[in-house]
């Protein structure tokens, strides 16, 4: 279970995000710094929620000794409205968001599900770049080995970048590697989902805003603009944006400064912007669904990633970096059979590198041998055509549906326990139940 310190002077915010997050976490909670960095130095934790202003030590501090003992975990300092620069700061020193009072619990839980994903990608960078230092990267094929060299290149430059590919092929994982490979490593990389936000929410998002600038903006925000300046923002899915939200980016671009929601006084602004599609926006912008003008400021660069069945060569060396990944889901299994591997490399993977790694970690939930085979990967399939795993990932969901329902019931429903057992956290547990339309 995921590990979590929520450190604050004020009782009430302790006991608010303590039952918060108490479902999917092991919890402690102090009311100073001093008790828990003493706790962190034994003990550790992945997830730390600190109050700025605290007496004996202060958020900023604890941050600071925590960062020196592990320059991983994912630091989130709690503020009022009257220390919003305080919280940049922190930001600039290695927290990775900040919550304002008063807070909606959903969206800190959100947040910080979105820090650990992020984690994980990072974590996955990391072991691209021990492979490729120890000369066996991630992939063998010519033409990615072309990308990612380009990509390196790039990162030396402050150029636009515009990443192009079908869902699933790693397109924020190679912006994360430019970022990493860049001078403006040190600084935050941002990443947002354009398509995953109305506009609105969007440039409130991007821009910040000021207080009173809408119903509910009850004090200023920083937008992701400026906690990304001297680091790296991504905007994911650009192509699906609005061509008024295209002619504001348009104009930031060029004159490097925003303007938050409601605010009048232009902020100057310092990010490198990489993009990225599953659109082909040079078809879209002579169709007139995507303005020209934006999408040769944003493809300075561009990179363009093979969808995974073009890269037939780097299926096994992907799935068996997967199962290494997931393997504390089920450590009796050592490894990949023959069969197993042979369907793996013959399938067509629509989802591309995103379904590969679902396909592994699947098996690994069902496999009850000591091996990853056949049957764990197809799960009831009768027989085999020549791209037999085509047929199969509605038969993956009906096997892991019923999985899951087996578990729940040998739990007499108690979730927690459940989630434990499956290797969950509650949170994805109860997402693939509404996926799957099993009843509470």
């Amino acid at each position: 279970m995921i590990r979590a310190l929520v450190v604050d002077d004020d009782p009430l915010t302790c006991r608010i995000l303590t039952r918060m997050l108490g479902p999917d976490f092991e919890v402690h909670s102090f009311d100073h710094g001093e008790a828990a960095l003493e706790h962190f130095r034994r003990l550790g934790a992945e997830v730390i929620l600190t109050d700025l202003t605290m007496p004996r030590m202060d958020g900023l501090e604890l941050l600071r000794r925590i960062r020196q003992l592990d320059s991983q975990a994912l630091v989130f300092v709690i503020t009022g409205h009257s220390s919003l620069e305080g919280a940049v700061m922190a930001i600039k020193q290695g927290a990775y968001d900040f919550i304002a009072k008063p807070f909606d619990p959903d969206d800190v839980l959100l947040r910080i599900n979105r820090a650990l994903k992020e984690r994980h990608l990072e974590e996955t960078i990391s072991c691209y770049r021990r492979n490729q230092e120890q000369g066996m990267p991630l992939t063998r094929n010519p033409r990615m080995l072309q990308v990612l060299e380009l990509a390196r290149r790039a990162a030396r430059t402050d150029s636009t970048v515009l990443i192009q590919g079908e869902t699933g092929v790693g397109k924020e994982l190679v912006a994360r590697a430019i970022h990493h490979w860049s001078p403006r490593r040190e600084q935050p990389f941002v990443p947002i989902n354009c398509g995953a936000l109305a506009e609105g929410v969007l440039e409130s998002e991007l821009y910040g805003h000021e207080k009173g600038a809408f119903t509910g903006a009850h004090s200023k925000r920083i937008g992701y603009f400026e906690l990304a300046s001297s680091g790296t923002l991504f905007l994911d899915e650009i192509g699906t944006t609005s061509n008024s939200f295209q002619v504001r980016l348009l104009r930031v671009l060029q004159e490097r400064t925003i303007q938050r929601v409601g605010g009048g006084t232009p902020v100057p602004v310092d990010s490198r912007i990489i993009a990225a599609t599953n659109q082909d926006l040079e078809a879209e912008s002579r169709l007139g669904r995507f303005r020209p003008d934006l999408y040769y400021r944003l493809g300075v660069i561009m990179l363009t990633i093979p969808p995974l069945r073009e890269r037939p060569e780097d299926i096994l060396l992907l799935a068996d970096h997967f199962f290494e990944r997931h393997r504390s889901i089920n450590p009796q299994i050592r490894g990949i059979d023959g069969e197993a591997q042979r369907l793996l490399a013959a399938y067509r993977y629509p989802g591309n590198i995103r379904e590969l790694e679902n396909i592994i970690e699947r098996a690994m939930i069902l496999e009850t041998g000591t091996e990853l085979t056949a049957h764990s990967l197809l799960v009831g399939s009768d027989t085999a055509g020549d791209a037999p795993m085509e047929r199969e990932p509605v038969s993956m969901d009906a096997a892991e549906r019923e999985h899951i329902i087996k578990i729940l019931r040998s739990c007499n429903g108690r979730k927690q326990e459940a989630a434990h057992l499956l290797g969950i956290n509650k949170t994805t547990l109860w997402r693939k139940m509404k996926r799957y339309g099993i009843a509470g």
